[in-house]
């Protein structure tokens, strides 16, 4: 399983998130921009400016984030290039140009590609030899073939205003691969009742996420 970034934010329960995906030995992770940004903080980097306005809640986060969680999410890569039967996959939070893999976060990298199409996808360089293009941070989903490529985004885990948690399945051969996005039930109501309880900075504007 690859979980392609932005583990922590947007939520109280970063911990809690994390406390699940590092105790499970099946699962690999990249950094988004949430993670980095947060690690920004916490190690007196520059803040991407801008996201100013969401200082506040990542400070929330990066006050109450537990000391394992910081040093475990430092080591996780940004990218990751899997090759499965043959198949080469290109796993990044956002497409972006080779020239922007190593910007630092305060420079926005996941921002400069411009709204997921055709078009903005159509000039990143240095992703020739993959086949299949996996990427998050646009909340909504996504898949579509752009230069020989398929470029896929199952939507959002958990910002999305149905009671389903999104993600996709791929399934790969020597032949191909099929991309299948699934929908998995959950208590909705639930966490925006236990969200509502909690101090975090932009909380309105969060629940309204799932209004």
């Amino acid at each position: 399983m690859y979980c392609l970034g932005d583990m922590i934010g947007i939520g109280p329960f970063s911990n809690e998130v994390l406390d699940v995906l590092f105790e499970r030995n099946n699962v690999k992770m990249i950094t988004g921009n949430h993670d980095e940004s947060v690690l920004a903080l916490l190690n007196n980097e520059p803040y991407p400016e801008s996201r100013i306005n969401v200082k506040p809640h990542h400070e929330w986060i990066a006050a109450r984030l537990k000391k394992e969680h910081i040093s475990n999410l430092e080591n996780l890569p940004r990218i990751l290039n899997p090759t499965i039967h043959e198949h080469n996959l290109h796993l990044i939070h956002y497409p972006m140009k080779q020239s922007f893999n190593e910007d630092h976060i305060s420079e926005d990298p996941f921002d400069l590609t411009g709204m997921p199409s055709q078009k903005n996808f159509s000039v990143i360089d240095g992703i020739s030899i993959f086949s299949l293009v996996c990427f998050g941070h646009d909340h909504s989903t996504h898949h579509f073939i752009c230069n020989n490529k398929t470029f896929f985004n199952p939507g959002s885990l958990g910002c999305f205003n149905e009671p389903f948690a999104r993600y996709g399945i791929i399934d790969i051969n020597k032949n191909g691969f099929n991309v299948m996005p699934q929908y998995v039930p959950y208590e909705l109501n639930f966490y925006v009742s236990e969200l509502s309880k909690t101090s975090i900075p932009r909380k309105e504007i969060i629940l309204n996420i799932y209004r």
